[in-house]
């Protein structure tokens, strides 16, 4: 049975391509969102289904609810520019994007782009530079801080208005948001539109590769509605006439990869060829790895829950770390204020 709510429903279909065959690879339980923190114990919270699913017939992994993104995005409290080493990696990250645009200057366009952290570094590169981000209150931060940013959900339609009122964009990035949409469509048709046939989209996900290898499941949470390989991540851009032709390496959220894609049909670096054989030699699309994860996730919050109940006998025990991912880990391994009296960060 399918439920509803006014603020999230399930789906019955992959959000990709339509296919009724979805296998539950792990079951977290019902959770708030991670970043709904109440301030009274008192205050009841929003329990929300969090379950992982794999699409039989295009392989992608996603979660089975969809919650509406306003209530997860519009007052969003995660600020790029509080966050050390998201600081220091957009200066690696500008410097390299910008050697793949053979142009002075360019115009360089970041969707999500939170408070312009990114984007500033393309900025004092010497490019136009323009943001949108649906967060009203970061963009305004943004903006308040030199980096235009427009406070929307970006889709086709913005898409047009960016090329009738400030042109087309030499590269456009999106870092860190299409594992976030449901119209995962309108947004990659968006960028397609956006850059054209000469230009780049700069992609940056977390990979699915070492959130099977190293057991993330604490990354599940309601923002990330999809879990990318190569294969799944090229195939929602293929449809519109773009493929990824190169990638590095990145050490946001404990391992994501950057893609780059074009329409022009370039060959593959050997970079991208080494890591699409790793995938398909790791079986990372099949449904028995994931299976294996979610197998493997749950002994290791039993045996996370068995070692905190263990130290609670020589007293008091506290955690560090109140990220969202510990709001998974700690509800999907029942572990409440009966084994930890608070967390800090």
């Amino acid at each position: 049975m399918t439920i509803t709510n006014p603020l999230w429903h399930e789906i019955t279909e992959c959000r990709l391509c339509a296919c009724k065959k979805l296998d539950t690879i792990l079951d977290l339980g019902d959770q708030p969102p991670a970043n709904s923190l109440t301030k009274s114990k008192d205050n009841e919270e929003t329990k929300i289904p969090l379950r992982l699913l794999r699409c039989a017939e295009c392989s992608t992994v996603q979660l089975s609810a969809t919650v509406d993104p306003a209530y997860l995005f519009s007052h969003y409290v995660w600020v790029t520019g509080t966050s050390r080493t998201a600081i220091e990696y957009s200066k690696t990250f500008s410097e390299k994007v910008i050697k793949y645009v053979p142009k002075n200057n360019p115009f360089v366009l970041e969707i999500a782009s939170n408070d312009g952290t990114f984007l500033k570094c393309f900025k004092e590169k010497g490019c136009k530079v323009l943001g949108i981000d649906p967060a009203q209150n970061i963009a305004e931060i943004a903006t308040n801080a030199g980096i235009e940013t427009w406070p929307e959900f970006f889709n086709e339609e913005v898409a047009t208005k960016v090329l009738s009122k400030v042109g087309r964009p030499d590269v456009a990035i999106a870092r860190n948001v299409l594992p976030h949409v449901k119209q995962i469509d309108s947004i990659a048709k968006g960028l397609c539109d956006l850059v054209g046939k000469d230009g780049t989209i700069v992609v940056e996900f977390h990979y699915a590769g070492p959130i099977v290898d190293e057991l993330h499941y604490d990354s599940i949470y309601h923002e990330h509605l999809f879990y990318f390989s190569l294969k799944t991540m090229g195939s929602v851009f293929q449809k519109y006439g773009f493929s990824i032709y190169d990638l590095f390496r990145s050490p946001i959220s404990g391992g994501s990869l950057v893609v780059f894609l074009s329409s022009e049909n370039k060959p593959q670096t050997s970079d991208l060829e080494k890591a699409l054989l790793k995938e398909s030699d790791s079986n990372l699309n099949e449904l028995e790895t994931w299976k294996s994860f979610g197998e493997k996730s749950k002994e290791h919050a039993d045996q996370l829950r068995s070692m905190i109940q263990t130290r609670l006998s020589d007293g008091k025990c506290v955690a560090y770390g109140a990220s969202a991912r510990s709001s998974t880990m700690l509800n999907f391994a029942e572990i409440d204020c009966n084994y930890l009296a608070y967390v800090i960060d």
